[in-house]
C-alpha cells in the first residue's frame, strides 16, 4: 500500500509536464526519419544511448543548420545544437565531462542540457545465432529522473549558473538485447544489442529554483532524512544523499536541526 501511494505522487508530480498528441507526433515523425537515417548508414546496432542521443539532437534542432555547430571558433567546442535561442547539449552520464564546454558556451549564450530518462522500457531478447526477436516484454521498472541531480552535483562551481537549465526528456524505449550470457536462459550479464525511443512521454523543464520541486513528492514527511527520501522517491540512499545536497544548495529543501546523528530536512518551496 505505502508503495504504491509513493509511485502514485511520484506520478502526480510528473502530470503537469505530459506531452500533449502533436507534440508526440512531431517526436514521433523524427523517430521514423533518423530510424532510417541509421538503417541506410549501418548505424543501427549502437548502443541506445547513441540512438537516443541522434533522434533528441534532431527533435530539438528542428532543422540540420542547427546541428554540431561551432558556438566559439576560438574554443574549438562544437554543440549538439544551436539554434537562435541558445545551445543544446544532450547528455546520458558524466556531466562533469562538460565542465570546460558549458563554461565556454556560457560566456555567450544560454545553454539548455537534455537529459534522457528512459521513463518505461520495452524489453526484446534476440538470439544471435539465428537472429530470432521473442516478443516484447515491457519491464516493471519506471525511471523518472533522480539520477540528473547526481549528475548536476558533479559540475561543481558551474551549478547553478543563470544561464544554465535542465531539461528531462522521459521517454518510452524499445531495447534489443542479445542471448549471449550465462544461465541456462543466456540473459546472465547479456549485452545490448541496440535499443530505439518509441515515445516523448514528457518534458520537464529546470530553469529556476522552484522548477525543482519536482523532485519532491508529496508523500515526504513535513521533516525528513535523507533515508525518508530515498523511501518516498524510489531511489537508492546514496542517490537520495546526492539530491538533498543539490535541493539544499538550491534552496528547494533547507537543513533543519536534529537531535541525533544525520542531518533532516524540510521543504523551503
Amino acid at each position: 500500500m505505502a508503495d504504491s501511494a509513493a509511485k502514485d505522487a511520484l506520478f502526480s508530480l510528473l502530470a503537469p509536464h505530459l506531452c500533449d498528441g502533436a507534440r508526440k507526433a512531431a517526436f514521433a515523425e523524427i523517430c521514423d526519419r533518423t530510424e532510417s537515417e541509421l538503417a541506410a548508414s549501418g548505424g543501427i546496432g549502437t548502443l541506445a544511448e547513441k540512438t537516443i542521443h541522434a533522434v533528441l539532437k534532431h527533435f530539438y534542432a528542428g532543422a540540420p543548420e542547427y546541428e554540431e555547430r561551432r558556438v566559439l571558433l576560438s574554443s574549438g567546442f562544437v554543440a549538439d545544437v544551436a539554434r537562435p535561442e541558445g545551445v543544446y547539449e544532450i547528455q546520458t552520464r558524466h556531466f562533469y565531462t562538460l565542465k570546460k564546454k558549458l563554461a565556454a558556451f556560457l560566456a555567450v549564450t544560454p545553454v539548455t542540457i537534455v537529459y534522457p530518462v528512459v521513463h518505461r522500457k520495452t524489453l526484446r531478447w534476440v538470439d544471435p545465432a539465428d537472429g530470432t526477436i521473442r516478443a516484447p516484454r515491457k519491464t516493471g521498472k519506471v525511471d523518472f529522473g533522480y539520477r540528473v541531480l547526481e549528475e548536476l552535483y558533479g559540475l561543481g562551481d558551474l551549478f547553478p549558473h543563470e544561464g544554465l537549465s535542465v531539461k528531462l526528456a522521459l521517454l518510452e524505449v524499445e531495447e534489443f538485447k542479445l542471448l549471449d550470457g550465462y544461465g541456462p536462459d543466456r540473459k546472465i550479464r547479456a549485452s545490448r544489442s541496440d535499443g530505439f525511443p518509441q515515445e516523448l512521454v514528457a518534458e520537464v523543464d529546470l530553469r529556476c529554483p522552484a522548477d525543482y520541486a519536482y523532485f519532491l513528492p508529496a508523500t515526504l514527511p513535513e521533516v525528513f532524512t535523507s533515508a525518508d527520501y530515498a523511501s518516498a522517491c524510489k531511489i537508492p540512499r546514496a542517490r537520495a544523499q546526492a539530491c538533498v545536497r543539490v535541493l539544499t544548495s538550491l534552496g528547494v529543501i533547507t537543513r533543519v536541526p536534529s537531535g541525533g546523528r544525520g542531518y533532516s530536512y524540510r521543504r523551503a518551496v
